[in-house]
């Protein structure tokens, strides 16, 4: 279990960033004890998103990967098929947010989609 309350405020916003970038959003019910926040959907691309709030700037690999363990545990526990990615959305305390994939055994810093999108 991870400690603290949920980050409901990050959620809500990473929903709306997500909304915002063309993505499909599944809000899940706020009783539901799921070990993801909500689901996206890019086309055929569906991922479980798992939200982190941090009071301190550190969004290189390797600190998000000792910083947000246990969120990172918590999905490489999920049993998913190769269809289905996971993804760890870290919100800092510049109200910025950083994606990254969450593979078995690495983590990859994801582009957003703002960034990107230059049509």
């Amino acid at each position: 279990m991870t400690r603290g309350y949920r980050p409901v405020i990050a959620i809500g916003e990473a929903k709306q960033k997500a909304l915002a970038w063309g993505l499909l959003v599944f809000t899940l019910e706020p009783g539901d004890n799921l070990p993801f926040h909500f689901v996206i959907c890019n086309r055929e691309c569906i991922s479980l998103v798992r939200v982190r709030r941090l009071k301190y700037p550190g969004y290189d690999v390797a600190a998000i990967g000792h910083s947000c363990r246990n969120e990172i545990e918590i999905l490489r526990a999920l049993p998913v098929t190769r269809e289905i990615f996971r993804e760890l959305w870290v919100r800092g305390p510049d109200r910025e947010w950083y994606r990254y994939l969450v593979l078995p055994g690495s983590l990859e810093l994801l582009e957003n989609r703002d960034e990107t999108d230059n049509d």
